[in-house]
């Protein structure tokens, strides 16, 4: 009896169900290879046969290699939504100054101390309307009562409601020269500007500079330009050049050392009547109009 190694063993079973397997063919994927066997060819040669077409078992017969399947066209998706941009409103902008002429103040209100007092008398303005008290101070201006009206004394807030006014001109701040900081006193002179604003809400309202005094005044007194420069420059801060205008008089009046020139100034810190119209002349040139 011949005896076999286990390899050729393996190989005689695998071959015997190899042949078994293609002739049953129970997927019907050597159907045709069968058919083409001559009548002694075993089975397992349709196996090799399909083998070289690339037909194996788990071929199924007329059934092409599948292709994937193709991505359906995405439905058509609606439009992001987005919030429209709403552009930033553009800032108002800054008013330019424009000549006018006498009847540009007959709806302007001049607030102030002596200084005014003396524009009211010699700068021959008689249509504005004047609120002015020597001595007065911005403190006081906010707080006591110094206009009158209707034969009664009564505050700003109170006579700035009776009517509107266009225009409002402020000169303060010689008077209290001497007191407060400057930070605190331009805290009190912007809450003057505060009331103004509330009782005025459409009126273009002009900062003026506090003038200076005459060297020899500034020298011998707390009426010192120093501490004048250091408060118009805190003032000319609160000006926004939209409805709310700071304006320098003081080169109307200064000799070259920045100072009120003597012979302008009587007493040292007012200037003369003759040189109220030089002032005036001078708001000719700086009106605003809306």
């Amino acid at each position: 009896m011949s005896h076999f190694s286990p390899l050729l063993w393996l190989c005689a079973v695998s071959a015997a169900a190899l042949n078994s397997f293609t002739a049953l063919d129970p997927t019907g994927a050597y159907e045709q290879y069968l058919d083409a066997l001559g009548e002694n060819t075993p089975a397992i040669a349709a196996f090799f046969d399909a083998a070289e077409s690339g037909v194996f078992p788990w071929t199924i017969p007329g059934v092409s290699e599948p292709f994937p399947s193709p991505v359906p066209d995405l439905l058509p998706q609606p439009p992001e939504v987005v919030d429209p941009v709403i552009p930033d409103e553009p800032e108002e902008p800054v008013s330019q100054f424009t000549t006018v002429d006498a009847s540009y103040f007959d709806d302007a209100l001049f607030l102030g101390d002596s200084h005014t007092d003396g524009f009211h008398d010699y700068a021959g303005l008689g249509n504005a309307t004047y609120f002015t008290k020597n001595g007065l101070t911005v403190k006081d201006a906010v707080e006591k009562s110094f206009i009158e009206l209707d034969g009664k004394k009564v505050t700003l807030a109170e006579a700035l409601g009776t009517r509107q006014f266009g225009k409002v001109y402020i000169l303060l701040g010689i008077n209290e020269i001497g007191a407060y900081t400057a930070a605190d006193w331009a805290a009190q002179y912007k809450s003057l500007l505060d009331l103004v604003r509330e009782k005025q809400p459409d009126a273009v309202i002009f900062i003026q500079s506090i003038f200076h005094t005459t060297q020899k005044k500034s020298d011998s007194s707390y009426f010192k330009n120093e501490v004048i420069n250091e408060r118009n420059a805190a003032i000319a801060q609160l000006a926004d050049g939209k409805a709310t205008f700071y304006l320098d008089l003081n080169p109307l009046f200064d000799d070259e050392n920045g100072a009120l020139r003597a012979d302008y100034s009587g007493d040292g810190v007012h200037v003369r009547a003759p040189y109220y119209v030089q002032w005036r002349d001078h708001l000719y040139q700086f009106g605003v109009v809306k």
